[in-house]
């Protein structure tokens, strides 16, 4: 241990020492839970969203209330299972700022939370000192600072991070049985993914989606002559047209397995928000992706998947493992230290994905009625920024 982190746990210690004599909080079950959300990863945010149904699912009356910011606004904002969605500044550049802000919401909204937790993801200190600073409420969840914390919770890596997250809802009194994450979109957006779509490929052919870009913080990229195969054989021999999806800065490379792939496909990199994208994904049929945000977008609204997972990483902890409309594919388990130098998925070869997609074709057959159950599930008239 570092000293600087001895003397954080040092100082938490005494602060809750403190606490402990000068507040008298709440020993019932929570009915108001403020949720604080602020490592932003795609997934990460993803992966926390069961939480806020299973809490609402046990008691309607409860009221769930998260803090976040960005990518955590554009993702939750149309979410049916929040009351409300409150937007701050990022704790780790301005924490004093931070702190405030969350109070000044808290106060106009008349909220007075009973439980703040964390989720798995966001362990770190200036989360713990924000959930301490920001109201006089018990503390729970996953942290690397306890001393912080009345409830905490330990990480168990045997199990994937949404279960993880689920014992966030044991601290509301709600079950913590398994589930899916769900990612909710107005009319508005599906109207703009639906002109999409329309511009992406004739209604009489299914629809695939490729994901080839991921965000560049891991090694989990696929040859450009290996995606191109897979979408020539999508497209010649299972009929489907293809859309690519991504941020702006993916637009070159998208480009350029389009054009290994005989200019096969339209490109949609950079034209959604995160809630328009997953109305596309809900529009289309099939997706072939590499573990990355958008992967976790499309599992939320349980679009037919093949993914392309890393060896290196334990599977339990991303990868929808059990979910029947999810093909995954990877090699052995390998050691990351052992990755070698240019390594893109290579033990992954286009004819397994070939044959997977075919599979999950045949498996969950295009129509109009999974379009549309996919659509009804997810469509949402809730908007917490008006």
């Amino acid at each position: 241990m570092s000293f600087k982190e001895a003397s954080l746990r040092s100082v938490a210690r005494v602060v809750t020492a403190a606490e402990r004599r000068i507040r008298t909080l709440s020993s019932g079950t929570p009915q108001s839970i403020l949720i604080l959300e602020y490592l932003l990863p795609l997934g990460c945010c993803v992966h926390l969203t069961p939480v806020y149904e299973a809490i609402k699912r046990s008691d309607p009356d409860a009221v769930v209330s998260v803090a976040t910011r960005g990518l955590g606004i554009s993702l939750l904002r149309h979410h049916r299972f929040i009351d409300h969605l409150i937007e701050t500044p990022d704790p780790f550049a301005s924490p004093l700022s931070t702190a405030r802000s969350l109070r000044a919401s808290l106060v106009h909204r008349a909220l007075d939370p009973d439980l703040i937790a964390t989720g798995a993801s966001d362990r770190r200190f200036g989360i713990a000192a924000l959930a301490f600073s920001a109201w006089p409420a018990v503390r729970g969840g996953f942290t690397l600072y306890p001393e912080l914390y009345h409830r905490p919770l330990q990480y168990d890596p045997s199990r994937s991070l949404i279960d993880n997250n689920l014992q966030l809802a044991e601290l509301a009194g709600a079950s913590s049985e398994h589930r899916e994450p769900r990612v909710f979109f107005s009319t508005a957006d599906l109207d703009k993914a639906r002109a999409m779509a329309q511009s992406a490929h004739q209604q009489s052919r299914p629809l695939a989606i490729f994901v080839t870009q991921n965000s560049g913080g891991q090694r989990t990229g696929w040859y450009t002559a290996r995606f191109a195969e897979v979408i020539r054989y999508a497209h010649y021999e299972l009929g489907c047209e293809v859309a690519y999806v991504g941020t702006d800065k993916d637009s070159e490379p998208i480009a350029a397995i389009r054009k290994a792939a005989d200019g096969i496909g339209t490109s949609f990199a950079g034209r959604t928000s995160v809630t328009e994208l997953a109305a596309l994904l809900c529009l289309s049929d099939v997706a072939v992706s590499l573990d990355t945000g958008t992967m976790h977008i499309g599992r939320a609204v349980g679009l037919p998947l093949v993914v392309l997972g890393p060896s290196w990483q334990a599977p339990i902890e991303w990868l929808p493992l059990g979910v029947p409309n999810v093909t995954i594919l990877r090699g052995p388990d390998i050691d990351r230290r052992n990755i070698p130098e240019g390594y893109l998925l290579d033990e992954i070869d286009s004819p397994s994905v070939c044959a997977a997609l075919h599979d999950l074709l045949r498996r969950y057959p295009p129509s109009e009625s999974a379009r549309s159950e996919r659509i009804a599930a997810s469509i949402s008239s809730v908007d917490h920024l008006q």
